[in-house]
């Protein structure tokens, strides 16, 4: 009987722990997880807070002509990312752990910059820094058109920020959410412990579903089998 443990990821942050830039969890995956927990086990005596940001709401407070774009658009997700790039203090344990870990297993997925909640109906903007670029577009457009998507995501009037005690537990819906880890606390300790529940692969407004680009899906699979959380 498994005790639970291998399905925990811990982010400690004198190991690399510091996710300080806005993201959706795993998004790289073609069925990314539907739900995120998260329980604080170590926090500082101040900063260290979480933002989430509401998609959904982003995406309909888009003026029209750019929500019609919107639906059209595909991007490639990766965990071969530039973590330097994405991150305005990037640390070098944390590259380190990147690259040995994070990158073990190189997975790239095309997902729908507009994704219809299964659930709800809604439709939300799938989008953070898995994003490598927009399908179709020059690396200078795609940046500018990513830019422009993602600053309607982190609007104030779409987020909420929880400042942590220990003990505390944060559940969301990781298809309709991104969230931002604030690296504001220096040395001091923070350690918080994540379980993800599988998810289920997007779909466009346009009912075509996400696909999968690498690994290819054998390989795909006994890698899946080997993650933690």
């Amino acid at each position: 009987m498994r005790d639970g443990t291998e399905y925990l990821l811990e982010l400690d942050s004198q190991h690399g722990g510091r996710a300080n830039s806005w993201h959706t969890d795993v998004t790289f995956d073609l069925a990314y997880p539907q739900v995120s927990v998260l329980r604080a086990v170590k926090v500082p005596a101040a900063g260290g807070d979480t933002v989430w940001a509401n998609t959904a709401a982003a995406y309909q407070d888009l003026p029209e002509p750019l929500r019609g774009l919107a639906d059209k658009l595909w991007a490639l997700h990766t965990n071969d990312y530039d973590y330097a790039a994405s991150r305005p203090l990037p640390d070098s344990e944390g590259a380190r752990r990147y690259r040995e870990v994070f990158t073990s297993t190189i997975y790239e997925t095309e997902h729908p910059v507009v994704r219809v909640h299964p659930e709800t109906g809604e439709r939300s903007l799938v989008l953070g820094h898995f994003v490598k670029k927009l399908l179709g577009y020059s690396s200078v457009d795609s940046a500018h058109l990513v830019s422009l998507l993602q600053g309607h995501v982190h609007r104030l009037e779409n987020t909420v920020r929880w400042r942590w005690e220990a003990g505390d537990v944060a559940i969301w819906d990781n298809r309709a959410t991104q969230h931002y880890a604030i690296n504001d606390y220096g040395d001091a300790h923070r350690v918080v412990r994540r379980v993800t529940i599988a998810g289920d692969v997007p779909v466009s407004v346009d009912g075509q579903s996400s696909r999968a680009i690498k690994p290819e899906p054998a390989v795909r699979d006994a890698a899946n089998e080997r993650k933690v959380a």
